[in-house]
């Protein structure tokens, strides 16, 4: 349960990755009366008619995935808060429910890939805090008030959660354009908002897409193939101008048998980006770097 999460999460940054970046387009200029014609004419004939302004129409999912896409080419770094609350139901010898609520805060650059990450987690297990940062020199954390620096040969599981992939702007507009025709497209204020209720088959082909590019992963595609996705509701809102992104909000319910129990999930994400390209490194505290 906590690596089919895990891959989710993922799969909605590199979502977000992909929608960041920049439209150099100019709007168009305002079109030139006709000059009026020589000879003797009167002011009315001179004079064009007015014409009602025209509401542009809205684009395509298509449209703004593949405007995205190419916008993506220029993120250099993004912060994104998140809110993800989760109701697990485990039904074997005895039926187990529990609540898990997470927030996250975090900074990223990805040219090289940083990350800075506030982490608080309420389950019945009690509340968890934790600080993280993870640079090219090494991996931090801060918990109950202490640093420690993760062991390198612990580093790279933690690393390769956070690849983006390798995928071209090109690829991944293929794998998003899976979802397109499931899109409705509105506009609210000074963003575009794509809205969708995705059947479970399109975004498991999805996620596999993606999981194939950073490396496969037998056990996870296995435990992706038990799983019954009943509902998803994705609402993604991007900024007008810069097709960048502003928020993401998805609700899944899904099930899965594994190890004779059956395990129900509730999951609801509110998620929201900013400081788009204003992150130049991720500093790591020199307490931090002090942790043995």
């Amino acid at each position: 349960m906590k690596k089919w999460t895990a891959v989710l999460l993922g799969a909605i940054l590199v979502m977000s990755m992909t929608a960041c970046g920049k439209d150099d387009k100019a709007a168009d200029d305002a079109a030139t009366p006709p000059a009026a014609e020589q000879g003797t004419t009167t002011p009315a004939e001179t004079t064009p008619a007015k014409e009602e302004p025209k509401e542009e129409a809205l684009p395509t999912a298509d449209e703004l995935l593949q405007k995205s896409a190419e916008a993506s080419q220029n993120l250099k770094s993004f912060a994104m808060k998140a809110d993800v609350k989760q109701h697990i139901v485990i039904e074997g010898e005895q039926k187990q429910e529990q609540n898990i609520d997470m927030t996250l805060d975090s900074e990223l650059t990805l040219e090289p890939v940083e990350m800075m990450q506030n982490v608080v987690m309420d389950s019945p297990e009690g509340k968890v805090e934790m600080k993280q940062y993870i640079t090219e020199d090494g991996i931090y954390m801060l918990m109950d008030g202490q640093w420690m620096q993760v062991p390198k040969e612990s580093e790279q599981e933690i690393r390769d959660s956070l690849d983006p992939s390798s995928a071209s702007p090109e690829q991944q507009v293929e794998q998003f354009k899976t979802l397109a025709k499931d899109f409705k497209v509105t506009e609210d204020g000074d963003a575009y908002v794509l809205t969708a209720d995705v059947s479970g088959d399109n975004l498991k082909e999805l996620a596999k897409s993606m999981m194939s590019q950073a490396g496969n992963d037998p056990q996870m595609e296995a435990m992706m193939d038990q799983m019954d996705i009943k509902s998803i509701h994705i609402v993604y809102g991007v900024q007008k101008e810069s097709y960048l992104p502003v928020t993401t909000d998805l609700d899944m319910v899904m099930a899965m048998e594994a190890e004779g129990q059956k395990v129900s999930l509730d999951m609801k994400m509110k998620s929201a980006y900013s400081k788009h390209n204003e992150i130049s490194k991720i500093e790591v505290p020199k307490e931090a770097l002090e942790a043995k």
